[in-house]
């Protein structure tokens, strides 16, 4: 047997395991079980272009256990990024916690074991999911045990939530957190996503977030990835934007092992406004694949894409940016960058952006970048008065504080200073 069919009959043992008294509940892990069974996981090959370059053998190989549920003090641990009201939000492998912050009456939060919820319930959280290509979410539904639901219903809210992986084990963990967030018509809502384990923990974190953006409203969103040297993880996010709404998200992605990014955003009505910011940095044996698709369906919006990359080690960093114009999305007008600043010969990106165009009367472009620093701007810096290795450190640093600079958080721009601007290396000079 492959590890694909092991993890199969991994998956099979553990949705029985998790059967209840609820008819419901279980036929809905069943049925993903069964689609799961059908189209099988994603698998790395030629043609297959949303996983060509990122082979799961690593995640499915892996003996899993089922996660315990962390209560002890110790596992909320010292975490340095803390702004100033923003209310908080702790979930615990895949469990919201009791211990949260919320104080603000805007915030409603509704947290429910899966073998309680009605069908219409559970439809409701998986209604920007299609069945379709979606295996991780597939999994995700067949797997979780909970569901968080948050509703954002009015005024300018800020909110962190953190993603908390811990394992005391030898053995790896499963998670499979499940997150819906929907934020009412002319409601503000500053959201950061903060994905984190302790340091030598052993887990995979499989994530769903579900966002629906209604008429007028806005989500600013903040993502942070800094899990686990020895952790996988991949994310599904889908995101839902009503007329007149707009997106503006960061992603920032320093840890794992291997981690997958899975964004998909769709705008089915007019007036609606896009901005996806990202910075990944990637050294060691470090495996990130970024996959952002756009999807533009009314007319008149406004979409940018800006992604940077800093690859070191023997790392390999994947970015597929897609964006779709069908037709009848006149006067739509999206851009799209990557770009990636290679500090070793060892290092690897791959990187695709690509248009797809069904309508005419439209603006849209695509570039994408890889290099690594100019030699001539090191040696005029070096002609001022600055050692090589100040010089190199202040362009690789320049490089990244373009997506950085744009975070208007006081304290979560000084976070990212310390925690990506002071830990990156020096470029090594073959003179």
């Amino acid at each position: 047997m492959n590890s694909n069919t092991n993890f199969i009959d991994f998956v099979s043992k553990t949705t029985d395991k998790l059967n209840s008294n609820n008819d419901i509940a279980n036929e809905f892990r069943l049925n993903n079980l069964s689609k799961l069974k059908q189209i099988g996981l994603p698998t790395h090959r030629k043609g297959n272009e949303e996983w060509k370059y990122t082979n799961l053998n690593k995640f499915t190989s892996i003996n899993y256990i089922l996660p315990v549920v962390e209560t002890k003090d110790s596992i909320l641990k010292s975490q340095e990024l803390s702004p100033k009201e923003f209310e908080v939000i702790n979930i615990i492998n895949g469990k919201l916690s009791k211990k949260n912050n919320i104080n603000n009456s805007y915030i409603n939060i509704k947290s429910s074991s899966i073998n309680t919820l009605t069908t219409n319930e559970l439809n409701k959280f998986n209604s920007l999911l299609s069945d379709k290509n979606e295996q991780m979410a597939i999994l995700n539904s067949a797997l979780c045990t909970d569901y968080i639901f948050i509703n954002i219903t009015g005024g300018n809210v800020k909110l962190l939530i953190n993603f908390i992986n811990s394992n005391n084990s030898e053995n790896f963990i499963l998670n499979n957190p499940k997150v819906f967030i929907n934020i009412d018509s002319k409601s503000r809502l500053e959201l950061i996503e903060n994905h984190y384990g302790n340091k030598n923990s052993k887990y995979t974190s499989n994530n769903v977030l579900e966002i629906k953006i209604n008429k007028q409203s806005e989500l600013k969103h903040y993502r942070l990835l800094e899990e686990s040297e020895n952790a996988i993880h991949t994310n599904t996010t889908r995101v839902y934007l009503d007329e007149k709404s707009k997106f503006k998200s960061f992603a920032f992605s320093k840890g794992a092992q291997m981690a997958r990014y899975d964004l998909k955003v769709s705008m089915p009505h007019e007036h609606s406004e896009v901005e996806l910011n990202g910075l990944y940095y990637t050294s060691g044996k470090q495996h990130l694949d970024n996959y952002i698709n756009l999807d533009h369906i009314a007319p008149h919006c406004i979409s940018r894409i800006n992604y940077k990359g800093i690859l070191n080690g023997e790392s390999h960093a994947i970015f597929g940016g897609t964006v779709f114009v069908r037709e009848g999305a006149i006067k739509t007008d999206s851009r799209q960058t990557d770009k990636n600043l290679v500090l070793s010969p060892k290092a690897e990106i791959d990187s695709k952006p690509a248009l797809f165009i069904y309508v005419d009367d439209v603006m849209a472009g695509h570039g994408a970048t890889a290099g690594n620093i100019d030699e001539r701007t090191v040696y005029y810096m070096r002609s001022r008065g600055l050692d090589l290795e100040t010089a190199s450190k202040m362009l690789i640093s320049g490089f990244a504080m373009e997506i950085i600079d744009k975070v208007n958080i006081n304290e979560l721009n000084n976070y990212l200073i310390k925690t990506y601007i002071n830990t990156l290396p020096s470029y090594k000079f073959d003179f």
